[in-house]
């Protein structure tokens, strides 16, 4: 496989990182994951880079040129002959390296190190079209949540938990108020509009987040961002989870509580067909 590694595109066994690279010491640095879909493309790739410098400013890192990493992901998926499938683009950039190790910024003449990969990707069709079960814990992440970091040590832990319970993810309650998934945003429908925790530091605003709000304005269906209260999971008619690499995946099960009949319900279903109308690579099957 081929990867890049600071504007070089090298293969995998040739690529070394700086033990003393400040993402392995610190989780200093942002990350996005970007999906591709043949004979269509990668899905909103501006709207993750635009998301990815947002992150660098936010943690003042050292921009990195946007363009560049934008060629490098083309040509990667060409040279690791990925273009006839589904595949994901992976985006990492750190501070850098430097030595001594310090936990103050390093001088500013610091390169970012850049590291890109492709690999193939395989759609969670079945959980995608049946529905899938998730836990609920509390939420004691930082409260930088919109800046999409590489620190994901309580996502693993979260989402570890919910791969030893057989389930598909875990969603996260804040002071009772749910959040967001360990890698997917929630909504939720209730009388016939979509709703979804508001824009704060407290959640990531989704890429695909936002597609489905436009998807809805074409459906006509009223979407309000609010708080939900963990309470009322059990006075919802529909739940989903929705992300990169999760699409819309209609959520049956939320810890103990069935949601409604147990099955994907029929708001969940219109919002899909509209998802794969748009991108019209593959329909739920």
């Amino acid at each position: 496989m081929w990867v890049s590694l600071n504007g070089s595109i090298l293969p995998q066994e040739q690529i070394s990182i700086s033990p003393f690279d400040r993402g392995f010491l610190f989780s200093d640095g942002v990350y996005e994951v970007i999906r591709y879909y043949p004979g269509h493309g990668y899905f909103q790739k501006e709207g993750h880079l635009q998301r990815l410098r947002y992150g660098m400013e936010q943690l003042r890192i050292r921009p990195v040129d946007t363009t560049q990493v934008d060629n490098l992901i083309e040509e990667l998926l060409r040279k690791n002959e990925q273009t006839g499938s589904q595949a994901i683009a992976y985006i990492q950039v750190t501070r850098g390296a430097y030595y001594p190790r310090q936990h103050f910024f390093p001088p500013p003449a610091t390169q970012p190190t850049v590291l890109i990969t492709t690999n193939p990707f395989k759609p969670h069709t079945e959980e995608i079209e049946k529905g899938v079960r998730v836990l609920l814990e509390d939420d004691i992440r930082w409260s930088r949540c919109d800046i999409k970091t590489i620190a994901l040590i309580p996502n693993v832990l979260s989402r570890q938990r919910a791969v030893e319970a057989a389930v598909c993810e875990t969603l996260w309650a804040r002071n009772d108020f749910m959040t967001e998934g360990t890698h997917t945003n929630f909504c939720a429908i209730k009388n016939g509009v979509l709703l979804t925790p508001p824009r704060s530091h407290f959640i990531l605003s989704g890429i695909t987040r936002s597609v489905v709000f436009d998807l809805c304005k074409n459906l006509g269906i009223r979407v309000e961002e609010r708080q939900i209260h963990k309470d009322e999971i059990a006075t919802l008619d529909e739940c989903m989870i929705i992300g990169t690499t999760t699409e819309i995946t209609p959520v049956c099960r939320i810890g103990e509580q069935t949601i409604a009949s147990g099955e994907p319900g029929p708001v969940t279903r219109r919002i899909q067909g509209e998802f794969y109308r748009m991108i019209g690579s593959y329909a739920v099957r």
